[in-house]
């Protein structure tokens, strides 16, 4: 008997029995007349997608989907624009306090404009901002007396865009009762004058001596950010975030991400990382564990854990295996040593949980893969998809241990950009040898080591279209410097998508989940106004999301002010 005569014979028995085949339940949402980048290797490409209770069900052309729809059915019509999936920033990190952005400030006196804009208020409440560099310094040399003029009986403090140092006027000095006196703490330092005299300057661990003093946020400020900034993150496209923050003393990060979980109010999805800690218990790895186990829905989820073995470069604390060009007596600060580091990450990678592990400099990256490889060993584990977070300079020798261990570079797209503070603080402290091999996502690409892109957000903007921009031009939008920094680096513009999408997916353990746009996946997909595959590499950063999806959910029309 052939198949359709079987066939028959089933659907005659159906009939005479009284049964009707059931017809395939009508998709909730279809998109149709894209032109869509799939990520999925068995299909790259499509023209439609449905979607049924959050999930895709069918990718194929637009005849064959649109005959798929009820009456019931949401069509959406692209009219030929480019359908990728959505995106997927890799590092993230959710700010609680409102600051002033200090963001291309240029200048002190700017950043000084910038902070008597920002402080309203109680006379004494604290001014707050967020985002300089060394350059907008004169001499690359940040003070307190810049800030002391403006403000000598407020305290202010205003953190460096990469979050790693801040710098305080004289007024929260006193309140901290830091002198000349006060010793640098274990993993901190206390910039001083040649005559030994606080400057203002705190870096890496001494840092908290001035942030336990700041007011706590309050439950609904907390709230707030958490709603706003998802929201924000919508509009670029971003159906994903994975919040890469190492501490959250009060629990304050937490709390607010659970609420909005239990309230359903989430408008993305978020992976939260918990801090790496020295001596870890078994009982906080059990309570770990259980956080994980208990969120399995899929908008919020943990399992992973963060942790921070050196400081960056602008603050030449980025530990190194040779000395800073600019600074010969000095290699960086390594905030763990190896058999600290080596005993955490095999008890973590015991009990089933992922690592990541900031590390910048090639001494911090060595150090990274050798723990990751001492786990391995004692362990016999494998496959648990150890992440070294931002791996700015690995040591060329060290390239292919990455993927013989397993070890996912989380890199981010926008540290290629040429701007100010890179060109005049970041690379010059690097030399040119080392500078030419920095942030070379192409080196990694070439090795085939797994590489997730994100933003290091608000060290940067998570607009993923300025990153891909950045990785694919290594330019700025201006086009400056002409022909690219360091142009052998650059990627392409679908190594780029896939970075933020596909191997975004794969570090966060969830890739088949999302991450592609398949059958059977979550319904999470962005529409560019441009088709970024046909348009010149120097218009990528000016590409916008019109429509964002998360979960069948249009989170993001491209109608509504941003």
């Amino acid at each position: 008997m052939t198949f359709r005569s079987r066939g028959l014979v089933l659907l005659a028995t159906a009939l005479l029995s009284g049964c009707r085949p059931e017809a395939p339940e009508a998709p909730d949402l279809i998109v149709l007349n894209g032109k869509v980048w799939t990520g999925d290797g068995n299909r790259p490409e499509a023209e439609a997608i449905a979607i049924r209770n959050g999930r895709i069900v069918t990718v194929a052309n637009s005849d064959v989907v649109r005959a798929m729809a009820s009456a019931a059915t949401r069509i959406i019509d692209v009219q030929g624009r480019r359908v990728v999936p959505g995106f997927n920033d890799a590092h993230w990190h959710l700010p609680l306090r409102q600051t002033a952005d200090l963001t291309g400030a240029g200048t002190a006196d700017e950043i000084v404009r910038r902070l008597k804009t920002f402080a309203t208020g109680p006379a004494d409440a604290w001014v707050l901002g967020d985002g300089w560099g060394p350059s907008d310094f004169p001499g690359l040399q940040p003070h307190r007396r810049h800030l002391d003029a403006a403000f000598p009986d407020r305290p202010v403090l205003i953190t460096d865009r990469d979050g790693h140092q801040v710098l305080v006027n004289g007024r929260t000095l006193a309140l901290a009762g830091i002198t000349r006196d006060t010793p640098n703490p274990q993993n901190g330092r206390i910039g001083r004058d040649a005559k030994g005299e606080a400057t203002g300057l705190l870096q890496e661990a001494a840092m908290s001596l001035v942030q336990r003093l700041l007011p706590p946020v309050s439950p609904d400020d907390a709230d707030r950010a958490v709603l706003a900034t998802l929201q924000k993150a919508a509009t670029y496209g971003l159906t994903s975030v994975q919040d890469a923050s190492a501490s959250d003393p009060a629990g304050q990060r937490v709390a607010a991400y659970e609420r909005a979980g239990r309230a359903g109010t989430l408008p993305i999805r978020v992976r939260v990382a918990m801090p790496f800690e020295m001596n870890v218990t078994p009982e906080r790895l059990a309570e770990l564990v259980r956080l994980r186990d208990e969120h399995r829905d899929r908008w919020l989820s943990f399992g992973i854990v963060k942790g921070v073995l050196d400081g960056t470069v602008d603050g030449h604390t980025a530990a190194m295996l040779a000395p800073y060009a600019d600074r010969p007596n000095e290699s960086g600060l390594p905030m763990w040593d190896q058999a600290a580091l080596n005993a955490a990450v095999v008890a973590y990678d015991q009990a089933g949980l992922q690592i990541e592990l900031h590390a910048v400099g090639d001494r911090a990256i060595r150090m990274a893969l050798d723990a990751f490889a001492r786990a391995r060993s004692v362990n016999g584990t494998s496959e648990r998809r150890h992440r070294i977070e931002h791996a700015e300079l690995p040591s060329p020798e060290d390239l292919p241990r990455f993927r013989s261990l397993g070890v996912i570079a989380s890199t981010q797209a926008m540290f290629a950009s040429p701007d100010a503070i890179t060109l005049t603080s970041f690379a010059p402290a690097l030399g040119p040898e080392r500078a030419s091999r920095v942030d070379a996502f192409a080196r990694f690409d070439d090795a085939r080591i797994v590489q997730a892109f994100g933003s290091d957000y608000p060290v940067f903007t998570m607009e993923v279209m300025r990153g891909i921009h950045a990785a694919v031009t290594r330019q700025l939008p201006d086009g400056t410097p002409p022909g690219g920094w360091y142009p052998a680096n650059r990627i392409s513009v679908a190594a780029a998508l896939r970075h933020f999408t596909v191997d975004a997916a794969f570090a966060s353990r969830e890739d088949q989940e999302k991450g592609a746009l398949a059958p059977g996946r979550m319904a999470d997909l962005v529409v560019l106004s441009e088709d970024v595959f046909a348009i010149p590499p120097e218009r990528l950063w000016a590409v916008k999301a019109t429509l964002t999806v998360v979960g069948g959910r249009v989170q993001w029309d491209g109608k509504r002010e941003e």
